[in-house]
């Protein structure tokens, strides 16, 4: 039996599940894929949800997410799983945006700032002006972001790029592909350590 954290892994319905695996696992930590329907199994410590398309009216939010929020179980959301954290806590959908690549292409880059004293900045070891890689058609803007929870990064064009919740709960989204480990910038992949450590039960 292995002793690796095990992470609940939701991803979009009609996305391959491949990419995030493989994150979780550079994160040191070994995916347990489920469908948006199933609620968190039993073993693992905390939750993924992840898609690289943006939230459409018709997605269904997964049940994992109300289960996760409710225990305080650690999550991080990235790109689509952004979005769905973000309504599942009672914000927005997000918006048609333009000037931030496709993610049928390769990404293309821009710059964000991240703002010192968050979670994200604090995992990262990083505030201020930052190069991050970006892939998506959809995103928030900060009127869109759920009550209680911080915008940590904003591109330049103040599209919001990372979602976090204040206090002890570990609760992140991310706009960027943050399961394209070799394409973020030094101490990104800290977001995918971080996960599967607090995952650990």
């Amino acid at each position: 039996m292995s002793d690796q954290a095990r992470v609940a892994l939701v991803v979009r319905p009609g996305e391959s599940p491949q990419p995030f695996v493989d994150a979780i696992a550079h994160g040191a930590g070994q995916a347990v894929v489920i469908e948006s329907n199933v609620e968190l199994p039993d073993d693992v410590g905390g939750l993924m949800v992840a898609g690289e398309a943006g939230f459409v009216s018709s997605d269904s939010l997964p049940i994992a997410i109300a289960q996760a929020i409710e225990t305080g179980f650690p999550v991080l959301g990235i790109g689509w799983g952004m979005h769905a954290l973000n309504i599942a806590l009672g914000g927005e959908p997000p918006i048609v945006v333009e000037g931030h690549g496709d993610p049928s292409e390769d990404p293309t880059k821009h710059t964000s700032f991240m703002a010192p004293g968050g979670k994200v900045g604090y995992t990262i070891a990083g505030s201020g002006w930052v190069t991050i890689p970006s892939a998506h058609t959809h995103g928030l803007l900060p009127a869109h972001v759920a009550d209680g929870l911080l915008s940590s990064m904003y591109a330049e064009d103040r599209v919001v790029e990372a979602i976090e919740k204040p206090g002890r709960e570990w609760l992140i989204g991310v706009q960027w592909p943050a399961h394209l480990y070799d394409r973020t910038p030094k101490g990104f992949d800290s977001l995918l350590l971080a996960l599967v450590e607090r995952s650990e039960q």
